[in-house]
């Protein structure tokens, strides 16, 4: 099986599985309300966003801290194959539904560039998960320069980049805003204010090929799981004072992804299971289909109401999910992973033709 180029092969499938419990944290949190689902701690599941990030800074840590900048035409093919065309058809699928519905086509140019997070009914208007998309790829675009910014410096200018994104994220919450949504709640909910999450990852990589004893491993996975568990509660009586959903609440997410950094760290650190069995094709699998079940399964939200007042909620739910999961497979052998393979050779043959124009020179 093809490992992700993105991801060091070593933290493969435990990278692939953290991705599908993130997944499944976010649909919980959409579905688990409408479709009476038993909530719980798991009214605290939209954390799972915060677990993408964490996520995607460990894998582009290497690139991060190579010591310069990739080369940016091949990163650039490579970024948008991953992410765009996926993101294009269910962008489709959302506009027709929209249109379906009788809601005029309002803010495509801003989806189509993801540039929709400039205010909560844009960001929202079509799919609110859209919302940590722009996030996104503006780490993506940060990535280059980042790199060339540390250089071989890297040792010196890292926790002075470390310190400057956790300034920001606590600096930001003061002044921001969530009734008038101003500049400082749109970048809390962006890039400045969501750098430190992105950097929690890398700091996991930093770590992560350093000798650990088991007693350790353990004791992290305790302190994550416990730590989640706290917040969860701390997050519901917070609503609860506060009288029902609060942004400000949602803040406890850095936190969370401190616990989600500890919890991948010490994955890392075990032995993954036998390439081929049950434990590790779902693992890969669930990675491998979790970027279709975050664009896909609002879309299906209104059809799972259906089918559990039709057929209950286990059997409705288990048909619901059965169908968005065979939507995301179709989404994924079809658009997803066709669309990441042209982009890899596409991003070879200009980095080759660099090459060799480069060596030409010499």
């Amino acid at each position: 099986m093809a490992v992700n180029a993105d991801i060091p092969r070593s933290s493969f499938w435990a990278v692939e599985a953290w991705r599908g419990l993130a997944a499944l944290m976010v649909l919980w949190a959409h579905w688990g309300p409408p479709l009476h689902w038993p909530m719980g701690p798991m009214a605290f599941a939209f954390t799972g966003v915060d677990l993408f990030f964490v996520l995607s800074g460990f894998v582009f840590a290497p690139v991060v801290m190579a010591g310069h900048a990739p080369a940016l035409k091949a990163y650039v093919i490579r970024r948008i194959a991953r992410i765009y065309p996926a993101y294009l058809i269910a962008l489709a699928l959302y506009a027709w539904l929209a249109w379906h519905a009788g809601k005029p086509l309002l803010y495509l140019p801003e989806h189509l560039l993801m540039a929709q997070m400039q205010s909560r009914e844009m960001v929202f208007y079509y799919n609110p998960v859209f919302w940590s998309l722009p996030s996104e790829v503006a780490f993506y675009a940060a990535i280059p320069f980042l790199a060339w910014w540390l250089g071989k410096n890297c040792s010196v200018r890292w926790p002075w980049v470390f310190i400057l994104a956790l300034s920001l994220r606590l600096i930001l919450i003061y002044p921001a805003d969530g009734s008038v949504q101003n500049l400082a709640y749109i970048s809390l909910h962006h890039i400045p204010g969501l750098l430190i999450e992105f950097l929690l990852g890398i700091v996991v990589w930093q770590h992560s090929q350093q000798p650990v004893s088991t007693r350790y491993i353990w004791l992290s996975w305790l302190i994550s799981v416990l730590g989640w568990l706290m917040l969860a509660a701390i997050f519901i009586e917070m609503e609860r004072l506060s009288g029902g959903s609060y942004w400000k609440n949602g803040q406890l997410g850095l936190i969370a992804a401190v616990f989600f950094a500890l919890a991948l760290w010490a994955s890392l650190a075990l032995p993954p299971p036998s390439p081929g069995g049950k434990l590790w094709l779902y693992g890969v699998w669930s990675g491998k289909l979790s970027y279709a079940v975050y664009l896909l399964h609002i879309a299906w939200l209104k059809p799972a109401q259906a089918l559990v007042n039709a057929w209950g909620v286990l059997a409705g739910s288990a048909l619901a999910l059965t169908g968005l999961g065979v939507s995301c497979w179709l989404l994924h052998m079809l658009v997803e992973d066709p669309a990441r393979t042209v982009g890899r050779r596409l991003a070879k043959r200009v980095q080759a033709r660099y090459k060799s124009t480069s060596g030409s020179h010499l």
